[in-house]
């Protein structure tokens, strides 16, 4: 999701609110001026202070119902998360931006109400009442959540919502304490912002680690063991118990500003004209789009330099779809700049649509791997390729763990499984291979691949190597 998405949706969810503010605006001044003052003859008068906040409340919390259910699509109905701390686990793992979004959002939704809620009244000055309506509050949102499809119930959004009613609370105080003036009220002030530290140094701490890892994260390692309680594991394979090292390859990774510079020679090869040159970029990838008649667009992923490039243009009748053999396909490519290796296998799939697999060839300090489709027509041009044909370069040999003890892994539920049932009767083990994944990095990381039959399902369970 892209900060332009988030402020969007906020945007709406704003201006909603004002639209229901305005509404019960007016309501309240007919209760208030009629019906309180000239009907009921009432003399109470309403502090400005207090309308403002109450204003600003109900907006909070209008908002909160707009991006929590408003926002979202019914979806599953009864889908629920249990496992405490899973998303951070799942959002460590992928490390992508996408999903530490979701955490941080969640935190960040209900620091006003830890704000509010002392404003509104003395009593929230104690910290258990105010966590006690922050609880109430998550908890009646994720439990619609739940009943209506609109999300579903995370635990850990309950966690996250709590933290960040802490840490509304906690700059609250601390300023309120500031501005009393008191003498030797620094402690307090200390004391009172002391959650909001550690939460901040928890999420610096876990962002740099990351980032002086040498080596990045497996989306494909397991957040929680599963439960292997009941299972039975039968196996004819015989697992060695050597370790050994293996090369660790690197893929030729991107960010906006070398993808942007990429895409621009890429179009500038063609003789594309760049006066309409369109940029959107989102958090692990970016989109180039140049407009007009005809119109060319390029997805280029920063994990490993793969893209999509597309052409747009009103055909004649007359062309279509045409094939031809590996030799001008080839040359073809060639006018994009894209070097095919000669031990490519060449299939087509459909009139005018073509594939070139290379699988884990090695050259020198050179992995290739990958598959590149396009499209090819009557006129003589190829207007649609998506080339994941990736050259990883060796950086390092590192030592394994053994298939041993990659099996004792998966004997104590150190995998992820993607049957979200998690109810495991019998594992047969077919054969395991060695092989490679992607890291948040853009390394080439080792893996173990269990070839299985689980409850007769065919499935391969990933154990990392390294």
């Amino acid at each position: 999701m892209r900060i332009s998405d988030i402020v969007g949706i906020i945007k709406i969810n704003f201006i909603f609110g004002f639209i229901v503010i305005f509404i019960l605006s007016i309501i309240m001044i007919i209760g208030y001026f009629i019906v309180y003052k000239k009907l009921i003859g009432g003399r109470k008068r309403i502090k400005l202070r207090q309308i403002i906040i109450a204003t600003m409340f109900i907006g909070y919390i209008i908002m909160v119902i707009g991006v929590t259910f408003l926002n979202r699509r019914s979806g599953i109905y009864g889908s629920a998360n249990f496992l405490f701390l899973s998303t951070y686990i799942e959002a460590w793992n992928s490390f992508n931006l996408r999903n530490w979004q979701f955490i941080i959002l969640n935190i960040l939704l209900f620091i006003p109400l830890g704000i509010f809620l002392p404003v509104i009244h003395k009593k929230f000055n104690k910290k258990i009442r105010t966590l006690f309506v922050s609880l109430i509050i998550t908890l009646m949102i994720e439990c619609l959540q739940y009943l209506t499809g609109f999300g579903i119930f995370d635990i850990d959004d309950i966690f996250n919502n709590i933290l960040g009613t802490v840490v509304g609370y906690s700059i609250k105080m601390s300023i309120a304490e500031i501005l009393s003036k008191q003498k030797n009220n620094m402690l307090n002030v200390f004391m009172y912002l002391f959650p909001t530290l550690v939460i901040l140094t928890a999420f610096i701490g876990i962002f740099t680690y990351y980032n002086l890892r040498e080596f990045g994260n497996l989306s494909s390692a397991y957040s929680y063991r599963v439960n292997m309680r009941n299972a039975e594991i039968f196996t004819c394979l015989e697992f060695s118990g050597d370790r050994y090292e293996v090369p660790i390859y690197k893929a030729p990774t991107y960010n906006s500003e070398t993808a942007k510079k990429f895409a621009i020679d890429f179009f500038k090869k063609l003789n594309i004209n760049l006066d309409s040159f369109e940029t959107i970029d989102y958090s692990d990838t970016s989109i180039y789009w140049i407009r007009g008649e005809p119109s060319y667009n390029i997805w280029v992923n920063y994990l490993d330099g793969s893209y999509r490039y597309e052409e747009f243009q009103s055909l004649d009748k007359e062309v279509k779809e045409m094939d031809v053999n590996k030799d001008i396909i080839i040359r073809k490519l060639e006018q994009y700049s894209i070097d095919v290796p000669s031990n490519a296998v060449f299939s087509s799939s459909d009139t005018g649509n073509f594939e070139l697999t290379v699988d884990m060839k090695i050259k020198d300090d050179l992995l290739v791997d990958g598959i590149l489709s396009c499209t090819y027509y009557s006129d003589g041009k190829i207007r649609y390729i998506s080339n994941n044909l990736v050259t990883y370069k060796k950086v390092k040999d590192i030592e394994i763990i053994s298939e041993m003890e990659a099996y004792e892994k998966l004997i104590t539920g150190k995998f992820k499984l993607s049957n979200s049932s998690n109810n495991i009767n019998t594992i047969y083990i077919t054969k395991v291979i060695l092989d490679y994944m992607i890291d948040s990095k853009g390394f080439l990381q080792p893996v173990y691949l269990f070839h299985t039959l689980i409850n007769d399902e065919e499935t391969t369970i990933v154990i990392p190597a390294m």
